[in-house]
């Protein structure tokens, strides 16, 4: 499988669908819930995914989708994000994944000590209610393989049920991850063609 997508609070949604679609055919979602919410309500869904998942059982959820699903790349949003970030850093460097992609993954700043394998893009929100983002930024910088952009946007622009949602930036970050996602589609439909 070429890319896995893990959710932000919200779960898997329509929205997602449609940002998976447009990356391929070869795209997985990975969801925190064990039954998604019917609410869009962003304080509900948090009190939700606190008390059937929570961010450490995100993490293992995450390890176990890697395990059995072998992806090369990984999309995290928020939560998702950074479950992605702890998951891969406690994966074994021989793992399959070589990139991940993170959108304003806010507890990352709780792991700061730590780094997957792989390479890692992560796009910070301009700034974040419970933390400021410039010293987390700071602090991972130098980590090799690790590209962190800090965004014009609030955390949640990437999710069209956030009320921080931006259209301007959906569309240009998901062209980003078109981008990315067609290196890897195309190379498993190459290994494929010689198997």
């Amino acid at each position: 499988m070429a890319i896995l997508i893990v959710t932000d609070i919200f779960g898997h949604t329509d929205h997602i669908d449609h940002f998976a679609k447009s990356l391929g055919s070869d795209v997985q979602v990975l969801s925190p819930f064990i039954e998604e919410p019917n609410t869009v309500s962003e304080p509900d869904c948090y009190e939700l995914f606190l008390v059937q998942c929570g961010h450490r059982v995100y993490a293992d959820k995450v390890s176990a989708a890697i395990a059995e699903l072998q992806p090369k790349l990984i999309i995290g949003f928020s939560a998702g994000g950074a479950a992605a970030w702890v998951a891969l850093s406690e994966q074994d460097a021989s793992g399959s994944v070589e990139q991940l992609i993170a959108f304003y993954p806010s507890q990352i700043r709780h792991h700061l000590n730590i780094k997957p394998s792989c390479d890692v893009s992560i796009f910070f929100a301009q700034v974040e209610s419970h933390f400021d983002v410039e010293p987390v930024i700071e602090l991972l910088k130098d980590k090799k393989g690790l590209n962190c952009i800090r965004t014009r946007y609030l955390h949640g622009f990437m999710n069209k049920l956030s009320s921080n949602f931006d259209e301007y930036a959906y569309s240009h970050y998901q062209y980003f991850c078109q981008q990315e996602a067609r290196n890897y589609v195309e190379v498993e439909q190459r290994e494929a063609e010689f198997l």
